[in-house]
């Protein structure tokens, strides 16, 4: 178990020497797959731990008259569904007496800042990592250029990203009848290498920044821009694949996966609602002496594609020109 003591690596520089009283800030990821408005919130029915969304398809159209005189055929329901279950994850820090004493700044403080950004890119990559295992994948592997894409498919290109590709991912969506949000667009997560090949760009169906437009459309959580019928979100915590380097396009390779999004395509619920602790000295029988604060969180939610009905969404798997 690690506790942050007078020992710790680092704390002896801070009392030694004359140190700025503001902590640094640390370079940080903004939570985008886990962004409000972007899926449909589950709630759990008290006493279970399990959300299940139930579907009635569409009946067939029906081409062939009726005999006169002769009722047609009934038509019987197909009820269908899918569920999911939560798990709990959490954390904790620990600061002993003698580290606050000696410290110049607020380890407490510090320590509960920490935790709660902890918490939020924990769920953020917990979502974004199941949303990319189990997503749909009828891909393609490489394939030289863009491949055809097929209804509830996932398919893989061996080049960089271009205007091209998000026009051709758009149209995929609308062919399948799903609609956009309420705005008249889709969402799409890249990340920030992928966001450097658009830019860069130069062809007829060249990316525009956000700047260039002119819209009265709040901007979302790291938007840089609207193109091709989506507004495009970028993260560095967008899912990149490990393996090879992404410059060059294999199966099992670095590729980037570019997250194309419809409204109602998936679902995050929590059956235990984010919570923060703080146990302060001697809060329990493991700390006699009052020697030891903790801080910590835990939460217990899941999430998953909505897709029993057809998928709301596209995954796009591309190289970059930079690594």
């Amino acid at each position: 178990m690690a506790t942050t003591t007078t020992a710790t690596s680092g704390f002896s520089d801070l009392v030694q020497e004359l140190v700025q009283a503001r902590a640094e800030e640390e370079l940080r990821a903004r939570a985008v797959h886990a962004m409000p408005g972007l899926y449909v919130p589950g709630r759990f029915v008290k006493g279970t731990n399990t959300i299940r969304y139930a579907r009635y398809a569409d009946l067939a159209t029906n081409t062939t008259p009726l005999t006169e005189g002769s009722a047609p055929t009934d038509d019987a329901l197909t009820i269908s569904s899918e569920y999911f279950t939560a798990a709990q994850y959490g954390g904790t820090v620990a600061v002993t007496d003698l580290a606050q004493l000696e410290s110049p700044h607020d380890l407490i403080s510090i320590a509960a800042e920490r935790v709660a950004y902890k918490a939020t890119r924990t769920m953020d990559n917990l979502v974004r990592d199941n949303l990319h295992t189990e997503a749909l994948t009828s891909a393609i592997f490489g394939a030289t250029g863009a491949t055809a894409v097929t209804a509830n498919a996932t398919t893989a290109v061996s080049a960089a990203m271009s205007g091209w590709h998000i026009k051709r991912m758009v149209a995929s969506l609308l062919a399948s009848n799903v609609a956009p949000f309420a705005d008249g667009f889709y969402r799409l997560i890249i990340h920030p290498n992928v966001q450097f090949d658009l830019l860069t760009d130069t062809s007829a169906n060249g990316f525009i920044e956000l700047n260039k437009y002119v819209s009265d459309l709040p901007a979302l959580t790291n938007e840089i821009g609207r193109f091709g019928g989506c507004r495009i979100v970028v993260s560095s915590d967008a899912f990149r694949a490990s393996g090879a380097a992404p410059t060059t396009y294999s199966a099992s390779g670095a590729n980037y996966a570019a997250l194309f999004v419809a409204p109602d395509a998936y679902t995050v619920g929590d059956s235990q609602t984010l919570q923060s602790y703080f146990v302060a000295p001697g809060g329990d029988h493991s700390d006699p002496l009052a020697q030891k604060a903790l801080v910590g969180y835990k939460m217990r939610f899941g999430s998953m594609w909505i897709d029993e009905a057809g998928s709301r969404y596209r995954i796009l798997r591309t190289t970059s020109t930079i690594s």
